[in-house]
């Protein structure tokens, strides 16, 4: 079977799917609804097939198990059905899809070709989806191949035609019939598997997902629904989802003492920062309208505002001796005051009147970052050493924010440091640094795909057949003379 062979019809096609799309985009106002929908419905066939085409060329990929040895690394491969660890990392940077929902679409190929060859058959066809297909694979998690293809043969002649809110039930109940002992040994595998997890929503907001023992769930659910009714007994201005998100709230922290430390990105422009005594300290030009707060009151002012004692106060900061230029690691603007709203790796944004409120209700403490920064300044710092000085590690975490693998968002803090450009050849200093977590560590050092820092922070990966995706830090560098 030839790539470039494949690679072709897989672009004739697309062309001629993306004209009919034109076509219909154009020319569709002249259809009826059902004629629309009808449209829509074999459209979705030819989605499934593509879908289909994904999840098998990734099961082939995914068999391929890369270990790391002396002298670089060593390849074995599987039979499909196999899954190595970094599989999901390869789709991710293949199809452009985060590593989850790309991850997810190569285990299915794998699944479908070891253990449900009747669906996949059905998958390719088109006459299924591939969500369908995957509700039946997770439904019979923990069964081994055998009664996964005995699952296969029983539902498979059903399911184009079985309600979707059905699927996962069903395939339950089957798998129930025909392993019974296997679904109750993984099920008391899974409650092992509980967890919490966080994720940045929109401004202003934190998304959380739970995986809990379903026993727990109801008496947890029960005493939010009663406690989101009593607060809406109270006040009828709230809706059901915000009583219920306040009743988890303070349910979560009843009786608990909490504590926290954030750094703070203070964003002092460049142009701002005027040196007195290179060396010493900066004059800080601020504006009237500049918001500031008090990090241990959370009172909020405007600069404007301040008596004339407090604001000549805050238009100096310290330089740290270890640092030069315009670059102040972990320094505090002024002791005590913090400037602007802030982006928390993991978390998402805090607008500024709402840290405030934060700095007031729980003890945080507060570091602060000034973010009007070059690497120039960093480059007088190198060391011969493998591990970076405490210095260099926080610039680079602050500036990363997050792991810097495409589509990765674990906070730079729980990460690794490693060097771009592998030590000794490449140096130990922040333009050759970055933040990559535990597993993207090691999917680097497959060597596949590669990548390349550049003095902005801007860290391009390349892959093997000349691919590229490029991550953004959270902190953008401005290099030595720009304007």
């Amino acid at each position: 079977m030839d790539r470039g062979t494949i690679s072709s019809r897989i672009a004739v096609l697309r062309e001629e799917c993306a004209a009919l799309g034109r076509e219909l985009a154009d020319g569709g106002r002249g259809l009826s609804a059902e004629e629309a929908f009808g449209l829509a419905g074999e459209a979705q066939g030819l989605a499934n097939a593509a879908d289909a085409l994904v999840a098998v060329a990734g099961a082939w990929g995914a068999r391929v198990e890369t270990t790391l040895r002396e002298p670089g690394p060593w390849e074995r491969v599987h039979p499909v059905g196999f899954v190595d660890a970094m599989a999901g990392t390869e789709m991710s940077l293949a199809c452009g899809l985060t590593e989850g929902v790309a991850g997810r679409k190569g285990a299915l190929g794998a699944a479908l070709g070891e253990r449900f060859p009747a669906i996949r058959d059905l998958l390719v066809s088109g006459e299924v989806a591939a969500v369908t297909a995957q509700k039946v694979v997770d439904a019979c998690a923990g069964l081994d191949v055998d009664a996964c293809v005995r699952v296969d043969a029983e539902l498979a002649g059903r399911l184009p035609a079985m309600d979707p809110a059905r699927v996962t039930g069903e395939a339950r109940r089957v798998a129930g019939r025909v392993a019974a002992d296997q679904v109750a040994a993984h099920a008391a595998r899974t409650r092992r598997g509980r967890c919490v997890e966080t994720r940045a929503g929109v401004d202003g907001l934190t998304d959380w997902f739970a995986s809990l023992p379903t026993a727990t769930s109801a008496a947890m659910w029960s005493a939010v629904e009663q406690l989101a009714g009593e607060y809406r007994g109270l006040d009828d201005t709230l809706t059901t989802a915000e009583s219920r998100a306040d009743a988890l709230t303070d349910l979560v922290l009843r009786n608990v003492t909490v504590s926290a430390q954030v750094t703070l990105g203070v964003p002092v422009v460049a142009d701002r920062l005027t040196p007195e005594v290179p060396g010493e300290r900066f004059r800080v030009e601020w504006d009237d309208d500049d918001t500031l707060f008090d990090a241990v009151t959370g009172e909020e002012v405007r600069y404007g505002d301040l008596d004339p004692a407090s604001r000549e106060e805050l238009s100096w900061i310290e330089e740290p001796p270890e640092l030069h230029g315009d670059c102040a690691d972990m320094a505090e603007v002024t002791p005590g005051w913090a400037v602007s709203g802030t982006h928390l790796p993991g978390l998402g944004w805090v607008d500024p009147a709402t840290l405030a409120n934060l700095l007031n209700l729980l003890p945080f403490e507060v570091s602060r970052a000034v973010l009007a920064a070059d690497t120039g300044t960093l480059a007088s710092l190198t060391t011969s050493a493998y591990r970076p000085p405490k210095t260099i590690s926080d610039f680079v975490k602050t500036r990363d924010g997050t792991c810097r693998m495409w589509g990765c968002t674990r906070p730079a803090e729980r990460c690794d440091l490693d060097h771009a450009r592998p030590w000794p050849d490449g140096t130990t200093t922040a333009d050759n640094l970055e933040s990559l977590c535990r597993h993207h560590h090691r999917f680097k050092q497959t060597q596949r795909w590669r990548p390349a820092l550049s003095p902005d922070g801007t860290l391009t990966w390349h892959g093997p057949d000349g691919q590229t995706r490029t991550t953004e830090p959270q902190h953008r560098i401005d290099p030595p003379g720009a304007p």
